[in-house]
């Protein structure tokens, strides 16, 4: 439970000393959460500034909270970098406590204008074998991956040099000695990992998406295995029997792990087991002994090797993730159900000019990545350049009208529902459009409607495709490859970009 109690307190003490402590420093101080973020940081500031890490080596980052001492620490401080909100659970309350206190502590993302992929069960803990669990809505492991380190790190610099502009040489050339750094270690990754032989390791904690996808990789996360407790009878049996059906030879756990564990893990199903470092923490004996982001990193790609270069089948995840559902166009006849315009009521803006101005691409990349070389960021922008397409730039939807906007001038008519039509697509999937059309007949190119938002029954959608035109139902009916899509005029470029990678 959140100790923000504390927060009020702190926040006035802290203020004060802040206001003493800084007063003559030379130097400014940039409190730093986790280890990459520290390192990130303090490779960036170099002599410019007193770069401290918050989150000490050996603590749980996922539960970490701030104590009173925590949170004076940051507001004694100049600057403070996190990595996201989805990592640091707690920094968005702080913010607000902040802003209240009108406190000029300024705030860094390390993560700032990334799009992040889509969370999970982080640790993979399974209720059903006994396990509490806990969720991000986002993965928040960017820093994994080598490539998204690269990014972080500009991030964190461009952010440092806007806040202390006074230091942007220094800031720019420390940051282009130590990207040269990350770039060789994302090159040594892609050389390596492009010629894997076997694409799929299996990892106790679920860190490592963003490495698997960067990389040409496939990670399966275990459920139901923590660092800490030996699995049950039960439970090391299922391993052992999925283990053996898959070829399984090595299970990855954090460095952290009891041995104890392992060593049970080895002996009752075969499989060895090897460490794979999530970053989020450096012991203090390797931070002494003078380990790095960079030499962990390395270490954890010779440990994949283990794996990636040794023939194998591709690896099934225990439990088939269902993709034959509703969103994606599987669904009963008898389950579709009529709908009203009051589905789609609300102001709404078109996609089409993000897509434009490079808003979208990181959505390409992704898609790209995903799709193992099937098509490329260039050729997926096309695609959707071709979908998205239309001069139609917000539709305002109220009762029975629609208003259709084109360069600012509103085209509005009044609409009736006349049914919907089920499509069957190349793919074996399906769809479902519902047809309006307008009741005046001076509607023109709107005089009829329809509207797909893979939703097959009445509910209140949260973006949708659309197709219009003066001809007839049945001649929309055959568009196929242009349905400019809509999202509501209260999100940002950002939020659209961040909900299309979620789905």
């Amino acid at each position: 439970m959140k100790k923000w109690a504390l927060l009020g307190l702190s926040l006035s003490v802290a203020l004060l000393a802040a206001c003493s402590n800084q007063v003559g420093s030379e130097e400014p101080t940039i409190v730093t959460t986790f280890y990459p973020v520290y390192e990130f940081t303090k490779e960036i500031a170099g002599d410019e500034a007193n770069v401290e890490l918050l989150i000490e080596a050996g603590t749980e980052v996922h539960g970490y909270e701030p104590s009173a001492k925590a949170i004076a620490t940051i507001e004694d401080a100049d600057a403070f970098v996190y990595a996201n909100e989805n990592m640091e659970t707690w920094v968005h309350e702080l913010e607000e406590n902040l802003e209240k206190s009108k406190s000029d502590v300024k705030v860094i993302s390390a993560t700032e204008g990334m799009l992040l992929l889509p969370g999970s069960d982080d640790h993979d803990h399974d209720h059903a074998h006994g396990e509490d669990g806990h969720t991000h809505e986002y993965d928040p492991h960017v820093w994994v991956s080598p490539y998204r380190a690269v990014k972080m790190v500009e991030a964190i610099r461009d952010q440092l040099i806007e806040a202390y502009p006074e230091d942007k040489d220094a800031f720019t050339k420390n940051a282009e000695a130590y990207l040269k750094e990350l770039e060789a270690l994302d090159q040594e990754y892609t050389d390596t990992l492009s010629q894997a032989k076997q694409k799929s390791f299996v990892t106790q904690h679920a860190a490592f998406n963003y490495l698997a996808l960067d990389y040409g990789l496939t990670q399966v996360s275990v459920s139901g295995l923590t660092p800490e407790a030996e699995p049950s009878a039960t439970r090391l049996a299922e391993l052992s029997e999925y283990i053996k059906e898959n070829g399984i030879k090595y299970i990855y756990f954090e460095e952290t792990a009891s041995s104890a564990v392992a060593e049970t893990l080895a002996k009752e199903t075969g499989v060895e087991t090897a460490v794979l470092n999530p970053l989020e923490s450096l012991t203090a004996e390797a931070m002494k002994a003078g380990e790095t982001y960079i030499s962990t990193a390395e270490a954890n790609l010779e440990a994949l090797k283990l794996t990636t270069e040794t023939e194998g089948p591709e690896i099934q995840p225990e439990e088939a993730v269902d993709t034959k559902t509703v969103y994606n166009g599987y669904f009963e006849d008898s389950d579709v159900a009529d709908r009203e315009l009051s589905d789609y009521a609300g102001d709404w803006q078109s996609v089409y000019p993000y897509l434009l101005d490079g808003t979208f691409d990181q959505v390409w990349d992704y898609k790209a990545k995903k799709s193992n070389g099937t098509m490329t960021a260039a050729e997926y922008k096309d695609y959707y350049d071709i979908g998205y397409k239309t001069d139609v730039e917000q539709i305002k939807i109220d009762g029975d009208t629609m208003e259709f906007f084109v360069d600012g001038k509103g085209h509005k008519n009044t609409y009736k529902y006349v049914g919907y039509e089920i499509l069957t697509y190349k793919k074996g999937n399906r769809g479902v459009r519902f047809l309006f059309e307008a009741t005046n007949e001076d509607a023109g190119d709107y005089k009829y409607v329809q509207f797909s938002d893979h939703n097959i029954a009445p509910v209140k959608t949260g973006h949708f495709h659309i197709y219009f035109g003066s001809d007839s139902q049945e001649k929309l009916l055959e568009e196929m490859d242009n349905w400019p899509t809509y999202y509501p005029t209260g999100m940002d470029s950002f939020e659209i970009a961040q909900e299309m990678l979620a789905h």
